[in-house]
C-alpha cells in the first residue's frame, strides 16, 4: 500500500521503532496499516470490519433487488417465454458469480484487496445506474433492450468485488493471535448474516417497491443503497489492516503449489468437494427463477393484501437469521457435549446436513407444484402462495449449514496467500451452478417440447417433473459427498476440522 499524507509528524508517530518503545503490540501476520507501516493491533482491524459488513449488506440488497424482479420483467416487458427468461437469468447469475475469479487475479497480483473492492464496487454502481435508466426507458415504451443487457453484464463484472471484500474483511483479524483467530471464524458467520439481511431487505422492501411503483423505481433505490455502502466502506480506510502486496499470477502460484509433493492430492480433494457445491448451487438458483414463476400462478391475496410473487423469498433470509442463532446457541453447545469437538459440527457434517436440506427443498417444490396443477385442472382453483414457505425455509436453513461450511472449508484447505482465490472459488461454484441450471432448463425444454415440462403457460406443463430431476441430482451429489469423506485420506484433505 502506498503511503498517504505528507505530514512528518504523522509519519513519525507511525514509526515502528517509536511505537515499539511505547509498548504497542503489532499484529503477528505481517499486515500493514494505511501508511505502509506494520499494523498496530489496538489501532487497526478488529471490530472495524463492521464498515465492510455494511457494504456486504448494501451489495446483497442491490443484487437481490435486481435478481428477484428480473425474470418477471423479462417475461412481461421484454416478451421472453418462461423458459427463455429462466435461461437468461441463469446465464446472468453464472456470469456475475464468475467475475470473482477475475477479481482474485487483479486483487492478489496487482491492486490489493482494498483497491480492488473499491474499484469493483464503483463499476457495480455504474452498472446499476445504467440498468435503472434502461428499465425506465422500456417502461415508457422506448426501445432499450440492448442497453438493458449491456447494463446487466456491467453489473455482473462489478459484482466480483464481493470476493475481495470477503477476503479483505477476514484480513482484519490476526490468524496468529488466539483471540482474533476465533473472531475470524465468527466473521464468516457475520458475513453470511449480512448477506441474508440484505436479501431480506430486498425481498421485503425493494421487491414491494418494484411491484407497486415499477422495476425502475426499485432499481434507483438499489443504486442509492450501493453508493451509501461504498461511502461507508471508504470511510474506514485509515483504520484497516492491509495484507502485504503479492506479485505474480495467483493461479500460477496455486498450480505450482499443486505440483509440489504432497500438495497435488490436497488440490484434488478440494476440487472434489467444490464440484459437489456446483449441484447445490444449481438447486439454489431456482429461488431466483422457477420458484418466482411458480408463485406468479398461485393465489397471492392474503388477508386482502396482494403479496408480490418474489416476496416469498423473504422466508429464505428469515430462516437464515433464525437458524444462525439456533445453530450457534443451541446446536453447537449440544454437539460439543456429544462429540467433544470444540466446533460442535465438523465441516463435513455441516455441509452434508446442508445438502440434505436443499434436496428436501426441491422435493417440497415438486410436491407443491403437483398439488397446484391438480387443483387447477380439477377445480380451476389457485393454491395459496403461502404454501411456498416450507421450501424457502429449507433453502435458508441449508445456507446456514452448507454455504458457511463451504467457505470455511476452502479457507482452511487453501494456502494462506491465496485467500481471495479461495473466496472466488465459492462464488465460482455458484456461477457454474447457474450455467448448469440454464443448461438443464434448455435441454429439458428441447426434449419435452414447447408444451412439455416448462411451457410458456406453466399450467399446461409439468414443472414438478423438473423439480424431481433436481431431487435426483441432489441425492446423487450427497452420495458422492459421503464417498469423498470416506476417502479423505486418499484425497489428501487436512483432517483437523473435517
Amino acid at each position: 500500500m502506498a503511503c498517504h499524507g505528507d505530514e512528518d509528524e504523522e509519519r513519525s508517530r507511525r514509526d515502528p521503532l517509536i511505537l515499539h518503545a511505547q509498548g504497542e503490540k503489532f499484529v503477528q501476520d505481517g499486515s500493514l496499516d494505511y501508511y505502509g507501516s506494520p499494523a498496530v493491533a489496538s489501532k487497526t482491524g478488529g471490530s472495524r470490519p463492521s464498515t465492510a459488513l455494511v457494504l456486504i449488506v448494501c451489495g446483497s440488497l442491490s443484487l437481490y433487488g435486481v435478481s428477484y424482479n428480473l425474470v418477471l420483467f423479462m417475461v412481461s416487458k421484454l416478451g421472453l417465454s418462461n423458459a427463455g427468461a429462466a435461461i437468461q437469468v441463469s446465464i446472468w447469475n453464472g456470469v456475475h458469480d464468475l467475475s470473482p475469479l477475475l477479481v482474485a487475479y487483479v486483487s492478489d497480483s496487482h491492486l490489493g484487496r482494498f483497491k480492488t473492492t473499491l474499484g469493483g464496487s464503483l463499476i457495480y454502481f455504474f452498472g446499476l445506474a445504467l440498468l435503472s435508466l434502461s428499465v425506465l426507458l422500456v417502461e415508457n415504451k422506448v426501445p432499450a433492450t440492448w442497453l438493458f443487457f449491456v447494463a446487466l453484464y456491467v453489473i455482473a463484472l462489478g459484482k466480483g468485488f464481493a470476493a475481495s471484500l470477503l477476503a479483505f474483511g477476514a484480513d482484519q483479524f490476526d490468524g496468529k493471535d488466539p483471540v482474533e483467530a476465533a473472531w475470524k471464524s465468527s466473521y464468516f458467520n457475520w458475513s453470511n448474516f449480512s448477506t441474508s439481511l440484505g436479501l431480506l431487505l430486498a425481498v421485503v422492501g425493494v421487491v414491494y417497491i418494484g411491484d407497486r411503483l415499477g422495476f425502475s423505481s426499485a432499481l434507483f433505490v438499489c443504486t442509492g443503497v450501493i453508493l451509501f455502502g461504498i461511502m461507508v466502506f471508504s470511510s474506514g480506510a485509515k483504520f484497516y489492516r492491509y495484507a502485504p502486496s503479492l506479485t505474480g499470477n495467483p493461479f500460477a502460484r496455486l498450480l505450482q503449489r499443486g505440483s509440489h509433493k504432497g500438495d497435488h492430492s490436497n488440490l484434488a480433494g478440494i476440487l472434489v468437494v467444490w464440484l459437489g457445491s456446483v449441484v447445490y448451487e444449481t438447486m439454489k438458483t431456482q429461488t431466483f427463477s422457477l420458484f418466482v414463476e411458480q408463485a406468479a400462478l398461485m393465489g397471492t391475496i392474503v388477508g386482502g393484501f396482494r403479496v408480490p410473487p418474489a416476496s416469498l423469498n423473504s422466508f429464505d433470509p428469515i430462516s437464515v437469521l433464525v437458524w444462525m442463532v439456533v445453530y450457534d446457541r443451541v446446536l453447537v453447545p449440544v454437539m460439543r457435549r456429544a462429540t467433544g469437538n470444540s466446533r460442535g459440527f465438523t465441516l463435513f457434517q455441516r455441509m452434508g446436513a446442508g445438502l440434505v436440506m436443499m434436496t428436501a427443498a426441491m422435493a417440497c417444490a415438486a410436491v407443491l407444484e403437483a398439488s397446484r396443477l391438480a387443483g387447477f385442472h380439477r377445480e380451476r382453483v389457485q393454491t395459496n402462495v403461502l404454501w411456498q414457505i416450507p421450501q424457502f425455509v429449507l433453502v435458508g436453513c441449508s445456507k446456514v449449514f452448507y454455504c458457511v461450511g463451504l467457505i470455511e472449508f476452502l479457507y482452511d484447505q487453501a494456502p494462506e496467500n491465496l485467500r481471495t482465490v479461495a473466496a472466488a472459488m465459492a462464488f465460482f461454484s455458484s456461477s457454474v451452478g447457474s450455467f448448469l441450471s440454464g443448461f438443464l432448463v434448455s435441454i429439458t425444454s428441447g426434449i419435452t417440447g414447447e408444451q412439455g415440462w416448462i411451457p410458456r403457460d406453466l399450467n399446461n406443463g409439468h414443472l414438478d417433473y423438473f423439480f424431481w430431476l433436481l431431487v435426483a441430482l441432489g441425492i446423487a451429489n450427497w452420495v458422492i459427498f459421503l464417498a469423498s469423506y470416506k476417502f479423505k485420506d486418499v484425497l489428501g484433505l487436512s483432517k483437523r476440522r473435517l
